[in-house]
């Protein structure tokens, strides 16, 4: 192989280096733990299933040990029922998962085992809770299907478009040998990584803003199943909140003029049972913040193009385009 054609070869290689590494660096949790959508999944299947079988009657050992049969031994299911298997309370295993949905099932079930609530309707309510962030999610994936193939197909044109000037008769490969044609594709390169990582940036941003909104009001409503008070409800849903390490149930929320005071104090002064406000509370809050998410994710769709012509078709320009247009005007 002639020597110049070799160095391109290189270079190349070397953008391709350059832009794995770039990803790795811009996403270390995901190496270290399952992504948040994969999370999610697992727990509203698993808190589904164990809902539906405490609904039949099934006990709580016993439900463990069905729902290890069926989930995998490698996942952050199948390492929760092991955990349970060798001792562990199962609050406390719960809340060990991977993700803030895990944790938000480990209150669930702390305040229905301290209250005396029904453990089946507790799961059931949770269930109902992740299972609409999930069709968020899926929502989300659907709105970025576009733009991220658009990134993808513009960040495959440079070496098309080589490959066509030498198809056209136009080889870019002595120009590319060059110190200008390094210079081109060292700076197309980073060009590159960096709209590559700057997209990715912006879809962590709006994940990490994925909960789901007036859990507080839920864990409340175990509370009220179990015979609680409602004056010391607030009390017992921060304990458990603390107990879970529950991130997704900001202590704020427990202030006063927030969504759970403001339906206790409702419920006391119209003289009605407060375990119906609670429920109609926490879908109102998780309404307006879905509602919320799903602007951003579809403002999102729009943000993600900005990395695309900011810094994508300049390296297309850089590495695909001004080479072959040398080349040309050499010949």
């Amino acid at each position: 192989m002639p020597p110049q054609v070799s160095g391109v070869l290189a270079r190349l290689r070397a953008m391709g280096r350059a832009l794995r590494c770039t990803g790795e660096r811009l996403s270390p949790a995901q190496r270290q733990a399952p992504a948040p959508a994969a999370e999610h999944e697992g727990a509203a299947r698993v808190a589904r299933q164990m809902s539906a079988l405490l609904a039949g009657g099934v006990s709580t050992e016993r439900m463990f040990e069905l729902v290890r049969h069926d989930v995998a031994d490698t996942g952050e299911a199948g390492r929760i029922t092991r955990l349970v298997a060798d001792g562990v309370a199962p609050a406390d295993a719960l809340a060990s998962g991977r993700g803030p949905e895990w944790r938000v099932l480990a209150a669930a079930w702390d305040l229905a085992v301290t209250s005396g609530a029904p453990l089946g309707p507790a799961l059931s309510r949770m269930t109902e809770a992740l299972a609409a962030l999930e069709r968020l999610r899926e929502r989300r994936s659907v709105i970025l299907t576009g733009p991220k193939a658009t990134v993808v197909t513009v960040a495959a044109l440079p070496p098309l478009a080589l490959l066509l000037g030498v198809v056209l008769g136009f080889d870019p490969t002595p120009i590319l040998a060059s110190p200008v044609g390094g210079l081109l594709l060292g700076v197309g390169a980073v060009l590159l990584a960096c709209g590559v990582g700057w997209a990715r940036m912006l879809q962590r941003q709006v994940e990490a803003n994925d909960h789901v909104a007036g859990i507080e009001c839920e864990l409340a409503w175990i509370v009220m199943r179990g015979g609680g008070d409602p004056g010391t409800a607030p009390r017992l849903v921060a304990d458990a909140v603390d107990r879970a390490g529950a991130e997704w149930v900001p202590f704020t929320q427990f202030l006063a003029g927030a969504p759970l005071r403001r339906a206790i104090s409702s419920a006391q002064a119209a003289g009605v049972p407060l375990a119906s406000l609670l429920l109609e509370e926490a879908e109102a809050e998780r309404a307006r913040s879905h509602a919320q998410l799903e602007r951003d994710a579809e403002q999102l769709g729009i943000r993600v193009l900005i990395p695309l012509a900011v810094c994508v078709l300049p390296s297309f320009i850089l590495v695909g385009v001004v080479p072959v247009v040398l080349s040309m005007l050499r010949g």
